[in-house]
């Protein structure tokens, strides 16, 4: 009796050693999946936050007419005179060389003039070849920021930028949801976005870049709520603080501007003396430096036409960090 007890103990405990290892095994690889749907999630929010930072850069540089890019180009029609030219030009130069004759040029003529309706059919038949041939592409410089027309707008670029923001922000938003990410920042980002599509459909410069530059803040925010990168989070907000000089240059506001510099190079000075940059990385972050350094300078001079060169070589430089 008591061999029977003790066999149906054991299997008693066996079922349940195997009952809690299954359990065991599963809460395991429900949490190993877990954490790795989250890491997904993470890198994804963090792909959409730098598509946010430089979607709202672009704008606000397109504001002031900004332009990263040296060279662009450029799509021209030419028309039948201009087509024309170098066939002018080059018989005006063999016109004038010592072994051609009269009756050379009369056969030339002669020879155009009888050729002149296959000329026509082919014209005929050719015309969206011709249609395409009569444009031409050239790569030119981009205007100089020191000869810029600051008030020369591009506001369609600028409502096409504002609508694409639209279409993207409701998938971004749901992401960031899924992240438990502050509620009130997401919300946020909504209504300030519609403060931006207002003030550039009564074409407000300066109420744009406000609305930017308050759309821009919330990214550093959202990073900080779910990754500990203290290095991305700094160069975030040392950005910010520069996109805040950015606005004040509008009202020509020296003194916060200089106040703003000083904190973005606070900011990247953060990064200086963390242990795990490495010298490529501190490297660009010296030049970074300097570049700030060099548009606090810059600020002494009120003058917005430099500091706006400055400016623009700070942050592309930033973008590389």
């Amino acid at each position: 009796m008591k061999n029977q007890i003790s066999k149906y103990l054991l299997t008693v405990l066996i079922i349940i050693c195997f009952i809690l290892l299954g359990v065991l095994i599963y809460v395991r690889f429900f949490n190993n999946n877990e954490s790795e749907e989250y890491a997904i999630l993470t890198e994804k929010v963090q792909g959409e936050i730098k598509y946010l930072d430089s979607s709202i850069i672009e704008m606000m540089n397109k504001l002031n007419n900004i332009s990263y890019t040296r060279y662009q180009v450029t799509i021209k029609e030419v028309n039948e005179s201009e087509q024309n030219n170098p066939s002018e030009s080059n018989q005006s130069v063999s016109s004038e060389n010592s072994g051609e004759s009269n009756s050379g040029g009369n056969q030339q003529s002669n020879q155009e003039s009888s050729s002149s309706g296959g000329q026509e059919s082919t014209n005929e038949t050719n015309q969206s070849s011709e249609q395409s041939e009569s444009r031409t592409s050239r790569l030119a410089q981009v205007d100089s920021l020191l000869n810029s027309n600051y008030d020369d707008i591009s506001w369609d670029e600028i409502s096409y930028g504002v609508e694409t923001l639209y279409t993207s922000w409701p998938s971004i938003n749901l992401d960031m949801e899924a992240l438990n990410l502050n509620k009130n920042d997401i919300a946020n980002f909504s209504s300030t976005l519609d403060g931006l599509a207002q003030a550039v459909k009564v074409q407000d410069k300066n109420s744009a870049l406000i609305n930017l530059y308050n759309l821009y803040i919330l990214l550093p925010r959202y990073l900080s709520n779910f990754t500990n990168d203290d290095q991305m989070i700094n160069v975030y907000n040392a950005k910010a603080n520069i996109l805040s000089a950015y606005v004040s240059a509008n009202n020509e506001d020296w003194e916060s501007m200089n106040n703003s510099v000083t904190n973005a190079i606070n900011e990247l000075s953060k990064n200086m003396n963390l242990e795990n940059v490495t010298d490529i990385e501190k490297t660009t972050l010296e030049k970074s430096y300097i570049l700030l350094e060099e548009l606090k300078r810059g600020i002494g001079l009120e003058d917005k036409d430099i500091f706006y060169l400055k400016y623009k070589l700070a942050m592309e430089q930033l973008e590389i960090i």
